[in-house]
């Protein structure tokens, strides 16, 4: 494998050269309206429903966040920001909405852990624990009290940014195992911060398990946007040089006041004309859905008139 790498300011002859090739050897070019883009729900009450999110006709996935507590012996708790209290049955009707989501093909996952939380884990048992309950509440197994009513999810995202370094590979090796009883495939989505390896969830991405990696490329000062592309397009290519990273999404964030926020126009013309030659690229995670209704930013990758060639015109699941 060619290890591609950039120098300051430009990209070297050599990987110049794999850019040319894998233009000459894409496939018809597609709209960007074929994106991929993800988004996060239940950040905000500020940002209206799922339902809503997934009529506008943006976002490929949802993720719900968060479960936020977990972990030495805690019972998992979910957070919606105020939309509906899980605890007492108060977010069954939202079965419905993302049922309605996944008829249009829209992926909806559970988010674990979150910017902030009360989340580790110490143990295999609290690995056990929190994979019976993920499975149970959310995906393809039952309980009595299901968060969501009937409503099976398409997954689980680890947005893990703070804790322990262990166990998170434990954690995805059980769910792939729970979700390969011959009743439900599960997807399974990593959500790092930009610096390759991720501190938390290196070993976990290194099993080979997740169908992606979101790469968040703000509020990270050694590999975010500073007015110049030059640290986000080293760690890009760090991170498709894995031969365990299938998919690569390229995480921004859609409000100008966080670190590393790039205007969509900028990242359009800069740094997306050379991730989506790149037969890793996946697509655009956007943080998150309120932000986006302000800076229209999924809308502006949208409606982008240029045409880009990508071999990711509608996501695969593994």
């Amino acid at each position: 494998m060619i290890k591609e790498s950039m120098a300051s300011h430009s990209f070297p002859a050599a990987v110049a050269v794999v850019v040319l090739v894998s233009c000459l050897l894409a496939p018809p070019a597609v709209t960007a309206s074929s994106v991929n883009i993800s988004t996060y729900w239940g950040t905000n009450f500020g940002e209206g429903s799922i339902q809503d999110a997934c009529n506008t006709g943006l976002y490929s996935i949802v993720n719900i966040g968060f479960v936020y507590k977990f972990g030495n012996g805690q019972t998992p708790v979910l957070n919606l920001s105020g939309h509906c209290n899980p605890s007492v049955g108060g977010c069954t009707y939202l079965g419905r909405e993302i049922r309605d989501c996944q008829q249009k093909q829209i992926k909806v996952l559970i988010s674990i852990g979150g910017p902030t939380g009360d989340y580790t884990l110490t143990s295999q048992d609290d690995v056990t624990n929190l994979a019976n309950y993920l499975w149970n509440n959310y995906l393809g197994g039952s309980t009595a009290n299901r968060p969501f009513g009937t409503a099976t999810l398409d997954g689980v995202d680890f947005f893990i940014e703070e804790s322990t370094t262990k166990y998170w590979d434990v954690l995805a090796e059980t769910l792939r195992n729970l979700g390969n009883d011959g009743t439900s495939q599960i997807e399974l989505s990593a959500t790092p911060k930009c610096h390759y390896p991720d501190k938390y969830l290196g070993t976990a991405i290194q099993t080979g398990l997740f169908n992606y990696v979101q790469v968040r490329f703000y509020n990270e000062s050694c590999c975010e946007y500073d007015g110049s592309f030059d640290a986000m397009k080293w760690e890009w290519y760090e991170w498709i040089a894995d031969n365990k990273v299938h998919k690569v999404f390229v995480g921004v964030t859609a409000s100008d006041e966080e670190e590393g926020y790039v205007d969509a126009h900028i990242l359009i013309n800069d740094f997306l004309k050379y991730a989506v030659h790149s037969t890793k690229f996946g697509g655009v995670m956007v943080w998150n859905l309120y932000a986006d209704h302000f800076s229209l930013y999924s809308k502006t990758i949208k409606e982008w008139n240029s045409l880009v060639q990508t071999t990711t015109p509608s996501l695969v699941v593994r």
